[in-house]
């Protein structure tokens, strides 16, 4: 018997499965199908079930064949800034727009706006307010598709939608509904004010339960040519940063995380369940984690997009290119040099000034390198201390961090004990470990891999 889990990524769709005693399965992927309009990028939630769908049906014929039926599976995916609507029959209705981007003009009047991001509301949500979130998105449909709204009964994230397909239940996952700001993260129960101040009803929501609880029998219509194991059901997976943080934190300890993909979030565990106010101040999410009383603090950094544009920059999209010119580098300090994280979106990412003819790209590229670890490493000790606890060992995520040059500059920086995951596809294997360690009774966390890094 394997256990399956799906992550529902912002540029890839993964799968990887986890046998009975633990062993992980290699992983399986393809690219998340796109829609593009009005110089917009949306994520379609049928196509992105449909390829999901398939790809599980590739992987159980071939990688997972050999260890015997399906005993369960979760999902993950990015965050519930990511939501479609659905009508009655869970069929969607309107794609959802790509989380990194933000909708032209806003639909929420300034007042609004500023009692979603006031400290008073972050206190009952843990999320500051953005131009992506669901207050935002959900005014923008009602004021440009009111025929679409009219119609809208569900208000789901893909972990939602994908689960509701392989089930036919409704569960939303702790860790990605108090995303939308509609909810309170200390009780999960949908906030009243919230909701009648954006003309919300809480019908749109499912129902909410914590990572690992029970999500529904796999229906074998779900998942055809899929040999089910008797009593195969799904569990609830997550928010996809949380579920990773789950599987890697078990083998390594770790109560902080830096996980690297498309964006780069980190993260630390609380026990403290109402957000502060030096949160707010900072711009935390203060969301729930893995565990059922269980917070996580979490940070955005923009490490991912700033590392690919070097490389575009530098050596021509090239990321091997660039990391042998950080080996080559003379280590010229290029003192005229000024580095700056910039805001992103039309802001761009990166400002660069007093850059001199013949500055080798190793040491423009080291100098931006010092500037994101500077930044990740000061937010994590902010948010260790908001969290009241010590950094300890710190793990490292995600693929930029399985290059040896990309962790060994961040020990450098740091000088804190770090734990590197080997895993390729954490939040895929993090999905199907929620699975296996929630059907299995006394399942343990299954082998112990990764490096630690001085």
């Amino acid at each position: 018997m394997w256990f399956l889990g799906i992550d529902i990524g912002t540029t890839h769709l993964k799968v990887a499965g986890l046998t009975e005693d633990g062993t992980p399965l290699p992983a399986d992927r393809v690219r998340t199908p796109t829609t593009t309009s009005g110089g917009l990028v949306f994520h379609d939630a049928e196509a992105v079930w449909r390829r999901a769908r398939d790809l599980a049906a590739r992987y159980a014929a071939t990688t997972a064949a050999p260890h015997g039926p399906l005993g369960g599976a979760a999902v993950a995916s990015f965050g519930q800034e990511e939501s479609v609507a659905l009508d009655r029959a869970g069929r969607m209705l309107h794609p959802s727009l790509g989380w990194w981007q933000t909708l032209p003009g806003s639909s929420l009047d300034d007042a609004t706006a500023a009692l979603l991001d006031s400290y008073g509301h972050y206190r009952v949500s843990g999320i500051r307010h953005r131009a992506d979130q669901t207050p935002e998105r959900t005014a923008h449909l009602r004021r440009t598709e009111p025929g679409v709204w009219r119609s809208t009964a569900r208000w789901a994230d893909f972990c939602t939608v994908v689960t509701h397909r392989l089930t036919g239940e409704w569960t939303a996952a702790s860790s990605q509904i108090t995303h939308s700001q509609c909810f309170d993260v200390d009780t999960l129960a949908p906030d009243g004010p919230t909701l009648e101040l954006l003309g919300l009803d809480p019908g749109l929501f499912a129902p909410v339960l914590p990572t690992g609880a029970d999500a529904g029998a796999l229906r074998p219509r779900a998942l055809p040519g899929v040999a089910l194991a008797p009593g195969a059901r799904a569990v609830v997976g997550g928010h996809d940063q949380v579920v990773a943080a789950r599987g890697v934190g078990a083998v390594s300890g770790a109560r902080a995380f830096d996980s690297i993909g498309t964006s780069e979030y980190l993260m630390v565990t609380t026990d403290v369940r109402t957000p502060g106010r030096r949160s707010h101040e900072l711009g935390l999410d203060h969301e729930r984690s893995w565990t059922p009383d269980g917070f996580v603090l979490g940070r955005p950094v923009p490490s991912g997009q700033v590392v690919r544009l070097l490389a575009d920059l530098l050596c021509g999209g090239d990321f091997d290119a660039l990391f042998a010119a950080l080996a080559d580098a003379p280590g010229d300090p290029l003192p005229s040099l000024t580095v700056a994280l910039g805001p992103g979106g039309s802001g761009g990412l990166l400002d660069l000034g007093g850059l001199t003819a013949g500055a080798h790209p190793g040491d423009v590229a080291r100098r931006c390198l010092d500037l994101l670890a500077d930044t990740a490493g000061g937010a994590l000790a902010e948010m260790c201390a908001v969290a009241g606890v010590e950094p300890g060992r710190i793990a490292l995520m995600g693929s930029l961090f399985r290059r040896p040059e990309m962790a060994a500059h961040r020990g450098a920086r740091w000088r804190l004990p770090l734990y590197v995951s080997p895993d390729a596809e954490p939040v895929a294997h993090g999905a199907a470990s929620v699975a296996r360690d929630a059907l299995l009774d006394g399942a343990g966390p299954g082998p112990a891999r990764g490096e630690d890094v001085s």
